[in-house]
């Protein structure tokens, strides 16, 4: 079901950006964001460290091209 469709650099892309995105995601918790804007730094950060983790690329798996 999740082929692996990713090489070691977009992987470590992956992993890398979502860090990145949980780390914004945290960091908003004190400041007057709405709660929507940090679920949705956490959500795409936890689906974007899933994908570097399994190798797997969402837009890649549905057929589009994508520069990285």
């Amino acid at each position: 079901m999740f082929e692996c469709n990713l090489d070691v650099r977009e992987r470590i892309l992956r992993l890398t950006f979502g860090a990145v995105l949980l780390t914004l995601a945290y960091m908003s918790r004190g400041c007057a964001y709405p709660i929507y804007v940090q679920m949705g730094l956490a959500l795409g950060g936890a689906f974007v460290l899933f994908e570097g983790a399994r190798g797997w690329c969402a837009l890649k798996a549905l057929g589009l091209k994508i520069p990285f």
